[in-house]
């Protein structure tokens, strides 16, 4: 009788510990799959950097140049997305734009000089070249708006525009989007970030 005890003890001991390690090998196993899980989205995400283009100038500050740095991210570069930024020399961002590459494109039916379509590598260097130049010297004007100019709402408040205009010192910066879609930012020392404040072209 003691020893019919004995193994039944025996064997309710080894049906508990085997079942122990069955959950603990199916948590490892979910710790796994999710782990990897996350892994390969967090890839997924980050699309490679084509062409990054960095230049400074005078902006928020006509005493310290500000960082232009454009980033043009995707798996090509005719498809890809370009990150347009601009931050101070202290590491604050005071102006973020996202826009795909085909906006830097656009004009080239303006320069086109066959009637045939462009192959991708023309247009890919017509990308590169948009990007090259978007920052450049003659893009800048000061002060940003005329003593004169009469009151434009369309992107600012009347508020804003006068503040901007009584400052001799603010600087405007333009640029082209699309085929005819031209912009105007200028930084606003009372909102502390550069703020589209006109349009140009078409």
């Amino acid at each position: 009788m003691l020893r019919l005890s004995l193994v039944a003890v025996l064997a309710f001991l080894f049906s508990c510990q085997s079942s122990g390690s069955e959950e603990a090998t199916t948590s490892n196993q979910t710790g796994t799959s999710a782990s990897s899980a996350k892994e390969s989205s967090a890839r997924n995400a980050d699309e490679p950097v084509q062409h990054i283009v960095q230049r400074t100038h005078a902006f928020s500050s006509d005493q310290n140049p500000d960082f232009f740095r454009l980033a043009l991210h995707g798996n090509s570069i005719t498809k890809g997305k370009v990150e347009f930024t601009i931050t101070t020399q202290d590491g604050q961002k005071i102006y973020e734009e996202n826009f795909p590459a085909a906006d830097l494109e656009a004009s080239m039916v303006y320069e086109m000089q066959s009637p045939t379509s462009p192959t991708v590598s023309e247009r890919e260097a017509y990308i590169i070249k948009r990007m090259d130049d978007f920052v450049e010297n003659t893009d800048f004007v000061s002060p940003a708006i005329a003593p004169n100019a009469p009151v434009q709402a369309s992107f600012v408040n009347e508020t804003t525009w006068k503040r901007i205009q009584a400052n001799p010192k603010a600087i405007g910066f333009k640029y082209l989007l699309g085929k005819e879609d031209g912009r105007l930012l200028v930084y606003d020392s009372a909102q502390k970030k550069a703020v589209r404040y006109g349009s140009f072209g078409g």
